[in-house]
């Protein structure tokens, strides 16, 4: 038998009580995170708004974009570097960021008492408290177990959080420290468990050649748009106007086109996709886009779109920019309407030469060429008032259709 050796002292863990120093309530400090949430994120937004506006284009023109992928990578370090170095700055400067000083909340040294805290300490309990987001705040939980509220960001910089008010936090009861701790224990283990899980998917993925590069294909803003592939700016939101006068697309498509073009290059698309816009708006809405339209009135695209809202004439038309692809089939349907089918039949020609607008001009070509043959009947036809073409030139369009659709 083994007998305790009574003259020896008793050895007991020392475990601090929080009733000697005055730790900060819980609620204090989940009102203050909200209150630094509050008042420090506007200054983040402000910082990555570029940055996040760049990455929202890359992933509209392409939605499994690399660019997308990395530039979203830039937004993460660059809110976590935003972050740590503004809480860091006031921990340093006020030891304790805008929320806590609102409640009367302090960040000190502990265990090892300090007049302030070492910047070290401020940039160590910043990026901690970053990371623990990466855990889904999982961390952060231990507020509620451990004697002195001190979470993993806490103990990893050596400091502790108290009031300055004179009721403070007596800690935890027991029982919810055990409850707080095995939920940490099976969360914590679920976490593993998916981790292990997401790795070996991503391991047969990869194994499976599900993440090769295939052929560099993109994703176009707008999949009725086919055969665009090689235009961008500008030039696709021009043949999506076309497209969408001719309906060959849908309002939606235009829509998207319009959105991609402001987001992609928004100094020079401005006035197109707001035109595209006033097109899909109406009431109130579309006055307002007609008067962004117009803000300046001699503008090309002001012009075009005086014409579109049927308040113009062909000389507004005239004053739009003729290189438009929408100007261009804008002037055929006016030259049709006008009896002249020859001057139609150029001008489909022309825009036909382009292989986007090809398919969606067959239409017009057909009934420009089959008005220039009714034309030739003149009054008989009862067609009196068309402006017929030359015997030669009408010819040459005759030809060209029955060329095209092989007809005897």
């Amino acid at each position: 038998m083994v007998f305790p050796d009574l003259s020896a002292p008793e050895v007991k863990p020392h475990h601090p009580k929080s009733s000697t120093v005055p730790v900060a309530f819980v609620a204090d400090r989940f009102i203050a995170l909200i209150l630094d949430f509050l008042i420090l994120s506007p200054i983040v937004s402000l910082l990555v708004a570029g940055l996040v506006r760049q990455t929202k284009t890359f992933f509209l023109l392409n939605a499994n974009s690399a660019e997308g992928v990395v530039a979203a990578g830039l937004v993460v370090l660059a809110v976590v570097f935003i972050v740590t170095f503004l809480q860091s700055v006031f921990l340093y400067f006020w030891q304790a960021t805008p929320g806590q000083i609102f409640l009367q909340l302090r960040v000190i040294a502990y265990p090892v008492y300090q007049p302030r805290l070492s910047y070290a300490q401020c940039v160590i309990r910043s990026l901690s408290w970053s990371f623990s987001f990466v855990l889904l705040a999982l961390p952060f939980m231990e507020i509620l177990s451990h004697p002195l509220r001190r979470a993993f960001p806490d103990r990893a910089a050596d400091t502790l959080v108290i009031t300055l008010k004179k009721v403070h936090d007596d800690g935890p009861h027991p029982l919810e420290s055990r409850f707080i701790n095995s939920w940490m224990r099976m969360s914590l283990l679920f976490l593993l468990l998916f981790g292990v899980l997401g790795y070996f998917k991503t391991y047969h993925s990869l194994m499976a050649g599900e993440y090769r590069e295939k052929g560099g294909t993109q994703v176009a803003a707008c999949k009725e748009m086919r055969g665009s592939a090689d235009l961008e700016g500008v030039a696709r939101l021009d043949a999506a106007l076309s497209l969408y006068l001719l309906n060959e697309i849908s309002g939606e498509c235009l829509d998207k086109e319009a959105e991609v073009a402001l987001w992609g290059d928004p100094v020079n698309a401005q006035p197109l996709a707001y035109l595209a816009k006033y097109l899909l708006a109406d009431g109130e809405a579309q006055e307002q886009y007609l008067s962004k339209i117009c803000e300046d009135s001699s503008s090309s695209t002001c012009a075009l779109a005086r014409y579109m809202a049927e308040e113009g004439s062909f000389d507004d038309l005239e004053q739009a920019d003729g290189r438009l692809w929408t100007t261009k089939f804008l002037k055929s349907e006016e030259l049709f309407a006008s009896n002249d089918f020859a001057g139609s039949l150029k001008a489909i020609a022309e825009l036909q030469k382009n292989p986007i607008l090809q398919s969606g001009l067959e239409k017009r070509f057909v009934r420009s060429v089959w008005a220039l043959r009714d034309a030739e009947l003149g009054p008989q036809s009862g067609n009196g008032g068309r402006m017929p073409a030359s015997a030669a030139e009408q010819e040459s369009w005759i030809d060209d259709f029955k060329e095209r659709y092989e007809v005897p």
